[in-house]
Formats: structure tokens, C-alpha cells, sequence
């Protein structure tokens, strides 16, 4: 799994597969598979960073509870 911040709202279906996945801008880094990630960042729809640590994983997930 890799983790990219989406600029811009994408899909990306792998072949001979009937699931897509589906990624909307946000600044909050998304995790998703390394293959939708190299294609969002080769199109432009989004960057690749490092993964989160512990620590900043647990202050948003506290931060989506409160919301």
C-alpha cells in the first residue's frame, strides 16, 4: 500500500477486473493500492508521500470522530 494526497478526482480500473477505485481530493493523505497510486501521480491527479507516523495517524482519526 502507498499513500498519496488527491488533488484532483480520479478512477482507476485495473484490467480484466470489475472493481475500480475511486479517489477524491482531500488533504488529508489516502492510502490506497501501489498501482492506483502510480497512476494517479503519473496523471497528475495527485502526490505521492511517505507514509504517516503513529502519531499523526491517531490525531486524525481523534480529529474524524469529533467532526
Amino acid at each position: 500500500m502507498a499513500w498519496m494526497i488527491v488533488n484532483t478526482e480520479g478512477n482507476f480500473r485495473r484490467p480484466r477486473s470489475i472493481y475500480s477505485f475511486n479517489f477524491k481530493p482531500s488533504p488529508e493523505p489516502q492510502e490506497r493500492p501501489r498501482d492506483v497510486v502510480d497512476y494517479a501521480v503519473s496523471k497528475g491527479f495527485a502526490v505521492e508521500v511517505d507514509a504517516p507516523n503513529r502519531t499523526v495517524a491517531k490525531a486524525r482519526k481523534s480529529r474524524a470522530k469529533q467532526s
